[in-house]
């Protein structure tokens, strides 16, 4: 049965989203109104709606590090986490049709689509999904690696859904900008005027492969230090072929760069690594 019509606004996506999820982690939370890890993993066993909001619950406490957080204040920043990714898929029209959906962050796409009454796109995948062999293998491979520029930035993993066509800035924008407003301040520094993704409307694609040579044939052969950087870049984009394919990336912003590191996964889910660079 649809709780939300056949193209909601954003208002009423988030609106019915953030009721259904407070009532759930509410549910999860128990007595004391807090809700830890645990008990957010306990949601994916739920036989009923409720199991469908465990990955944003998971998701929230493993990207905030905290332990255990009352269930207004998750509640109050994954509505505002809504918005802005539904903001994105949406468009200039603010409203939300399947293929909008679709575009949503791999967290909101099953959401979406139950609270439309249909069944999420790729929930008769060809295999099982292989994202977290995929996660696992990028984030040993940037362990402790460093993106050469103007500044330091580290990298991390960003992880979408399934794709029906190609890798695009839109499709960035859609489906890992919420991920990049979270995790770019502990990327590298950032204005925090400057954070937001849609603010970045400059934007360069290129060819992945292409990307990583030019660090790794940058390489001074008289130092220890940047020899051993272009080895680590050299296994970064190893791993990276070995796990992902339609390798490329995009770069957004000046000066302060959002750069995007991305491919398909082996079962079609967009995934790969943000970093940054500092060019003035």
């Amino acid at each position: 049965m649809p709780r939300i019509p056949n193209t909601p606004t954003v208002r009423t996506f988030t609106e019915t989203w953030t009721a259904d999820f407070k009532e759930a982690v509410k549910k999860a939370a128990g007595k004391d109104g807090r809700l830890t890890l645990n008990e957010a993993k306990k949601l994916a066993a739920s036989t009923g709606p409720e199991k469908a909001f465990a990955d944003n619950a998971v998701n929230y406490l493993q990207t905030t590090g905290k332990k255990s957080v009352s269930v207004e204040v998750i509640t109050k920043e994954m509505s505002a986490y809504a918005q802005r990714a539904a903001e994105q898929a949406a468009g200039p029209d603010k409203r939300l049709s399947l293929a909008d959906g679709a575009k949503l962050p791999a967290d909101l796409v099953e959401d979406f689509f139950m609270l439309r009454g249909k069944p999420a796109p790729g929930t008769t995948p060809v295999g099982p999904s292989v994202l977290p062999q995929v996660q696992a293998a990028l984030e040993t491979a940037t362990a402790n690696l460093w993106m050469p520029s103007e500044t330091d930035a580290s990298f991390k993993f960003l992880k979408g859904t399934a794709l029906t066509g190609p890798i695009t800035a839109d499709v960035i924008r859609a489906q890992l900008g919420a991920q990049h407003d979270a995790l770019m301040p502990s990327v590298m520094y950032v204005d925090p005027s400057e954070v937001a993704l849609a603010g970045k409307t400059h934007v360069e694609q290129s060819d992945g492969n292409a990307f990583l040579d030019r660090i790794i044939n940058n390489v001074d052969p008289n130092d220890p230090d940047s020899i051993a950087m272009g080895q680590r870049f050299s296994q970064l984009k190893a791993a990276l072929n070995a796990n992902l394919t339609d390798l490329q990336v995009y770069r957004f912003g000046e000066i302060s760069i959002s750069t995007f590191i991305v491919g398909k996964t082996k079962t079609g889910e967009l995934a790969g690594l943000l970093t940054g660079q500092v060019e003035t």
